[in-house]
Parts: C-alpha cells; structure tokens; sequence
C-alpha cells in the first residue's frame, strides 16, 4: 500500500481510538459546586441532612432530643407488596410501600448481556427515586419519611387491549397533607401520564416549600440508569464505546446537558431524566408549573468498579415551585413520562401534557439523540438506512450501498490520485539521484525535489485525496452504531446478528487480554477485513513508490494490526470497512488494466498504436 496511503489510514485510527477512549468511554464528569446540583450523604435518597430539627420542646419549656423513631424511614423489604403493570410495550413493577417504580422492562428490546432472553430492565437495582416526591419543607420532609403508601390495583394488564388503565398511590403525610400519584397507562405506547394531587386535610394553611420560592417540592427519577451490556463487556468488567450519558435536562434555545449553568437555574425546563446509549427516562411537565431543575449527587462507594450502572450516583429532579394549601384545598399537576428508546419517530410523537394535538411539538425530546460533531451527515445517513430498509428488510445491505456510494462519489478523486501515484512511480530514479547528490544537505534536496514534482505536475499528498470525503462518513458511521437505536440488534446474515456488536463465531472459555484489545471469542469478520486490507496492499502497493526496508516491513504488519484493533469493535463498522477494501481492491484493478492499456499506446511514424489492443487481437 502507498505510504500515504498508509499514513491517512493510521493518522485515522489513531484519532479514532483515542476519540473512544477520551470521550466515548468517559463516564460523567464530577459536578462542580453550582445552583444547580446538590451535594447530600451517601446514607439515603431522601436527602435526611436538610432536616434540622434535633430537639423538641418539654411541657417545662426546656429541650430534649427528638426521639430517633421520628427520623425512622419506610424502607424497602423483601415482603413488600408489588403492583405489576404489564403492557405491549413494557412491564412496570412498582412498590406498593414506597409508591416508587422499581423495574421498568422494555419487551422489545432483549437485554442482550443475559443469555436467558430476559426483557432490558432501565431501572438500577437499589435505585430508590425513581417517581419518589421529596418535599422542600422541612417538616414534610421529616414526615414523609415515616409515610407509607397504598395501590387501588395489585395488577393491570392492557396487552394487546385499546383501552387506557390508571393506577393510584395514596398517602396521608403527618396526618395533615394528603398526596396521591396516579398515572393513565395507554396502548402501544412509550410514555405514561402521570397527576400528582395535593389536599391540605388540616385545619390550618400549609406551605408546600421552604423559603427559597423555586424549592416546592421535587418529581425525582434515579439514582442512575441501568446500562445496555454487551455480552463481553459484562464478562470483561469494561465497557466498550459510548457517549455522554446519565443526568440531562433541556431548556429552550440549548443543547440537552447535564447541569445548568447558575444563570439559568430558575429556567423552566421542558424535560429532565435520564439518558443511556439506546434508551432514556425522561419526565415532562406541564409547561404551566414551571418547573425547574436540580442535579443531585450522592456519592457512595464502590461504584467506579460496576459497569451495570449509568451514573450510579446522579438523580436527576423536575422542581415544583413552592406554594400555599389552605384548610381542604386541593392542588393538581401533571407531567408526562416517558421511558423507552431514543428512536426519532416515536420521540416526535411526544408532546407536553396538556398540550393540543394539533400544536406544534416545542419540547424537541428528539434532541436527547446526539451523532456529535458529524451529526448532520449522521442524520442523513440514517434517513438512507431506513430507507434502504424499508425495501430490503436489511440494515447490513444499506451499509454496503452506502459504501458503494462513497466509493463511487470518491471515484473522481482516486483516479487522480492514481494518476498521481504513477508519476511519482516514474520519478522514483530522478529522485533517488537527488537523495543522493544531496545526502549531506537536507534543505538543497527539499527544494530540489518539489521542483522535480512542480516539473511533472505531481502532488505528493495525492494519494491522501480519496481518503478525504470519506472521514466524516467514518466518524458519522461510528457515532450512528453507538447511538442510533434503530441499528441495536440489528441483524445482517449468518452469525452476523448485532450490527452494533461484536460478530461472534464461537465464545471462547477464557479471556486473552492484549494491549490493545482482549480475546474472549472467534470473531470471523475482523479476520476477513484482515484479509481484504492485505489483499488491497497487493494492488495498491505495487503502485506506490520505493520505501525504506523498515517501511515495507511494517506495511506487512499492518493487516494483522487492522484484525486486532476492530477484534471488540461493531460489526457494521467493520462490515464497512471490509466493503471499502474489496471495493477499493476492484477499482484499483480496473484503474490498472486502464492504465496498462494507456501504456502501451506508443508513436510509430508519427502515428499512435495501442500495441496492448494489438496483443489481445493477436
């Protein structure tokens, strides 16, 4: 293969790995100390460090310790009672006790890290604020924490029905403040609308807040979101590429981000949750309550080390401005949830609650997508996927369209450089003579050899040219596998049956660990990329001009390389890659045979013969 050629190729892989490992693989970053994000104790999720009373008043006016019974919270055992919710498209499990969600099961999507076929699971384990209300007064605070709550139904099932269900949580919070969370599940869809009520049951006004006026009380979903494991990246204990995730939150006229800058904190959002690879949830409010938001982190320990788990210590919260209850009034507010995929057509769908259906979507859930820098050339090539899809049923026949696409766009652009690289063949002798009458003078022989390329109308970057267009295609493709959703799982043929993961022949039984990857499985298609990249050095490097001994040496290395840098790395990248080469080889042998031909025209009496046209005749 040309050296320049070979240079574009590995300046490529090289930034690409080290894009991966700096920003694909980076978990959240650690918060910095703003309005916005709340530091609390690792103990518990309801936050017990802003509740200050210690002390209450004897019958003689003096002080004793508040009994610790007071600060005793609801906790989660093994005997709760369940509430279970089983629809088309997911199944809910909430506690009936705490009145919080505790699994949330997309039934589409399989989780692909557990071999029994089980259903993806979004909500972590030991997460206990999923759908939690946490009260900014203190005295709610301290009383909600003793509050138990209780379900109209122990079961709903609406699968394969038309109708909508509701299910209320009902709770009395220090014998003063009724609550109660109902939420409407619909049909075939994603999202679930949920009113959360509020009646004042004493005989005396209560604030529902503290004294900061944006501090009512909080809508909560965390702490972290359950990560969609590959097999090898659960049995390794690393996980592979991926963006930004955890914590986000959208405000008009921004980007979705993890934290809002002080100057924007008392914004109204549109939408705060979590956020995966694939998959997010996501809590949409009325747009009337103007709700702002907060970022809560509890750090705990032993949580670098677990790879289930996004953002094992965030919990992100919609906050309901503060306000008064008089005697028996009642106080109603809504928002919408919406847990499932990141996919761009159910997500234009979702509006606001309380929003017309004939109004214009202004929440832009769809920008929770991110294709980073390349987005635009993302966004384009997944329209063309879908559409390719829709005829042929197969999203690894559009990536080889869209590699034949390239190729052929790029076609102008190689045969130039091919032109240029068989000029710079014929100088090779020229230039050897000037590396050598000029070996003791560096800058003499530079100036004489880009006079000797300015004579003969050579560039030597031509053979970088045709790599060109197709970066941002690389960058684009590799953000679209790690993000889009519609290519998760997506199967190509034979054993090829994930295009956003690793093809795997066979599963290993041990692991072998390397620099720059580990070995746990036979992957065939990186061997047969392997293949294709040698082949294609066969071609091509008998167009490219002398090297050194140590460059052709390691040129002979570089196939081998290839194999063991895109070993873990998605079999739809790879597939397009191994399509370039062969391609790539294809062109370049048409391109030779033309050539040749050229070759062979020489002047005879001042006439032109084609002496290889003569050959083939004879």
């Amino acid at each position: 293969m040309g050296a320049r050629y070979i240079l574009a190729l590995v300046l490529m892989i090289v930034v690409m790995v080290a894009w991966s490992l700096i920003y694909g693989n980076r978990f959240a970053p650690e918060p910095d100390e703003s309005a916005t994000t709340e530091q609390t104790p690792a103990t518990s999720d309801t936050d017990e460090a802003t509740i200050e009373p210690t002390t209450q008043a004897t019958s003689d006016g003096a002080t004793a310790p508040i009994s610790p019974d007071l600060f005793k919270q609801v906790e989660e055992s093994p005997d709760d009672s369940m509430v279970n919710v089983q629809t088309d498209n997911y199944s809910i499990v909430f506690n009936e006790k705490l009145g919080i969600a505790k699994q949330w099961r997309l039934k589409r999507f399989p989780d692909r890290s557990d071999p029994t076929g089980t259903h993806l699971n979004l909500i972590p384990e030991n997460a206990l604020s999923c759908l939690a209300l946490k009260f900014g007064s203190a005295q709610l605070a301290l009383d909600a924490l003793r509050a138990t709550w209780k379900a109209d139904k122990s079961e709903i099932n609406i699968t394969g029905g038309q109708n909508t269900e509701t299910l209320t949580f009902t709770t009395t919070i220090g014998d003063k403040l009724w609550v109660a969370k109902q939420f409407v599940f619909h049909p075939n869809t994603y999202f679930v609308d949920m009113t959360v009520t509020f009646q004042n049951v004493s005989d005396e006004p209560i604030l529902m807040g503290s004294n900061e006026p944006a501090n009512g009380y909080e809508l909560q979903w965390g702490r972290g979101i359950n990560a969609d494991l590959l097999p090898y990246e659960k049995r390794s204990g690393k996980r592979g590429r991926h963006g930004k995730e955890g914590a986000k939150v959208y405000i008009h006229d921004s980007k979705p981000q993890r934290e809002i800058k002080p100057e924007r904190a008392l914004e109204t959002v549109l939408w705060a949750g979590m956020d995966s690879q694939y998959f997010s949830a996501l809590m949409i409010p009325d747009e009337q309550i103007a709700a702002t938001y907060r970022l809560t982190e509890t750090p705990q320990a032993n949580t670098a080390s677990d790879i289930t788990v996004i953002a094992p210590t965030e919990t992100a919260s919609l906050v309901v401005p503060g306000f008064y209850l008089q005697p028996q009034q009642k106080d109603t507010d809504v928002f919408r949830l919406y847990v499932g995929p990141k996919d761009d057509t159910i997500l234009k769908t979702i509006k606001a609650p309380n929003t017309q259906e004939t109004a214009e979507n202004t929440i832009n859930l769809s920008k929770i997508i991110d294709f980073g820098f390349f987005s635009p050339i993302a966004w384009g090539m997944l329209w063309v996927f879908k559409g390719v899809h829709n005829i042929f049923g197969n999203y690894g026949i559009s990536i080889i369209l869209l590699t034949a696409l390239v190729k052929i766009f790029s076609y102008p652009f190689t045969h130039k450089a091919h032109k240029s690289m068989k000029k710079m063949q014929k100088l090779q002798p020229q230039l050897l003579e000037l590396k050598e009458k000029y070996r003791d003078d560096p800058q003499k022989l530079n100036r004489a050899t880009m006079r000797v390329y300015k004579e003969n109308g050579v560039n030597p970057l031509g053979g970088c040219i045709p790599w060109l267009p197709q970066i941002p295609i690389f960058w684009a493709l590799f953000a679209l596998l790690g993000s889009a959703v519609e290519l998760r799982g997506a199967p190509f043929l034979l054993w090829i049956d994930d295009l956003s993961a690793p093809d795997t022949l066979i599963e290993l039984p041990f692991t072998i660990p390397l620099i720059i990857t580990q070995i746990d499985a036979i992957r065939l298609l990186p061997i047969i990329n392997g293949l294709t990249t040698w082949l294609q050095q066969k071609f091509v490097g008998n167009m490219a001009p002398a090297t050194d001994n140590m460059q052709v040496k390691l040129m002979q290395f570089m196939p081998l390389i290839f194999i063991f840098i895109f070993y873990n790395w998605a079999s739809g990248f790879v597939l397009y890659w191994l399509c370039n080469n062969v391609f790539t080889v294809a062109q370049q042998y048409l391109q030779n045979r033309y050539a040749n031909d050229e070759d062979e025209i020489v002047v005879v009496d001042g006439k032109k013969r084609n002496n290889a046209k003569q050959k083939r005749n004879s």
